[in-house]
């Protein structure tokens, strides 16, 4: 029985010793489980269980006990006195038989029991001769290893002893449950602070952004007003930037406020057009998330782009298509997020002859908010536009 691995004891989630006998039914793998549950293994000594092992050495008059776990290839010792080590291999551990049997497993002389005579702490230094072990054992049955006491002579217990180490045996048993406890509650309330933590930097979070949203509404009526000729134009122009600020703040509140993925910003603008027969826009680069204070303006000179392309460029003829490329470079300053778009297949692009809100946004706005380098090229076969700013992995949520 020593020389064997435990798996080999158990088949088909019935469990036998050497002899034959059967013992009640459970599996491996629930055991192991169950074990590993209480995030006892391999933890440092603590005097609640140290305490034990005394009493029982103590009550039994043994120089050695232990509080033997029983893992799947070894033996490890929460609490040991008179051994000197904290594990062993299985082929050296006698709690393994023990455990398989229910209540206390008492052998006077180890050396008269075949199962033990070949094991190398019977057979060899510390030459062990007495063993005893009160099972340790789950609520639900399953057995985890041993409070076991030994000796290097022969002899039994008192009807007393035998009691004082099972009663012993139970109290590890409730020691553990209570460290499982203690754990578990720790591990609700850590859970608990950071999700409370997480509400607070959200609700900042969006303190900030509600602010910025509604300065952007402020800015976009202003600006859209001086640029309209009638309330008709104004309606649809003011409509369509506060949709396409919607659209971006969806995809904000889908991470938290956090980022929204660049090629999904482009797509929000350009989406009408991916149905056509003939390509009418190219999309390249790789996946790339803006922080929410780089994805609104961004997402607003996207809408800018497109409805000029929409209305006196590319997209304005069958044949012309838009191309929008980015990257993350770096350079002295840093990373930086460099944006082009180009106009294809289109009318020659010429300046505006009066500024709106959309070349105003490209040309003043941008270096402003996000600190962007900007240029616009009117090119004959169409309009050139191309952004680089400082890329923020991150934003900072400031202090209020």
């Amino acid at each position: 029985m020593g020389s064997k691995s435990f798996s080999h004891e158990c088949v088909n989630g019935n469990c036998f010793v050497s002899n034959d006998i059967l013992l009640p039914h459970w599996d491996e793998t629930d055991r192991l489980a169950a074990l590993r549950s209480y995030r006892i293994l391999d933890t440092p000594a603590e005097p609640e269980f140290d305490d034990l092992v005394q009493l029982a050495a103590r009550a039994c008059r043994t120089p050695i006990a232990l509080i033997s776990l029983v893992e799947d290839r070894r033996q490890w010792f929460k609490a040991e006195i008179g051994f000197g080590v904290r594990e062993t291999t299985l082929d050296r551990s006698i709690c393994l038989s023990a455990m398989l049997q229910p209540g206390l497993t008492v052998i006077p002389s180890l050396t008269d029991d075949s199962r033990f005579t070949a094991n190398p702490l019977v057979r060899d230094e510390p030459h062990l001769r007495f063993y005893a072990g009160a099972v340790l054992e789950t609520p639900e049955g399953l057995p985890l290893g041993a409070l076991c006491v030994l000796d290097t002579v022969p002899r039994g217990l008192t009807d007393d002893q035998a009691f004082t180490l099972q009663t012993l045996a139970r109290q590890v048993m409730s020691q553990m449950e209570l460290r499982r406890a203690i754990a578990e509650r720790d591990e609700v309330l850590a859970a608990s602070r950071r999700i409370e933590e997480r509400q607070t930097l959200l609700v900042r979070e969006l303190h900030h952004r509600v602010k910025n949203t509604l300065a952007t509404v402020q800015a976009l009526v202003g600006a859209t007003g001086r640029s309209s000729g009638s309330f008709e134009e104004f309606y649809t122009s003011f409509s369509n930037r506060i949709s396409s600020l919607a659209k971006t703040h969806n995809l904000l509140t889908e991470d938290y406020w956090q980022a929204a993925p660049l090629r999904d910003l482009a797509l929000n603008e350009l989406k009408p057009f991916a149905e056509s027969r003939k390509p009418r826009f190219m999309l390249i680069g790789p996946q790339i998330e803006l922080s929410a204070d780089l994805a609104v303006p961004i997402g607003m000179a996207l809408h800018e782009l497109t409805t000029n392309a929409v209305r006196h460029g590319a997209l304005s003829v069958p044949d012309g298509y838009v191309e929008v490329r980015w990257d993350i470079v770096t350079d002295d300053s840093g990373r930086r997020l460099q944006l082009e778009w180009t106009e294809r297949g289109g009318p020659p692009a010429r300046p505006p002859s009066q500024e709106g809100f959309g070349s105003t946004l490209l040309r003043r706005v941008l270096p402003m908010q996000i600190n962007a380098d900007v240029l616009t090229e009117f090119d004959a076969e169409g309009l050139k536009f191309r952004l680089v700013a400082p890329f923020v992995d991150r934003r900072l949520v400031p202090a209020y």
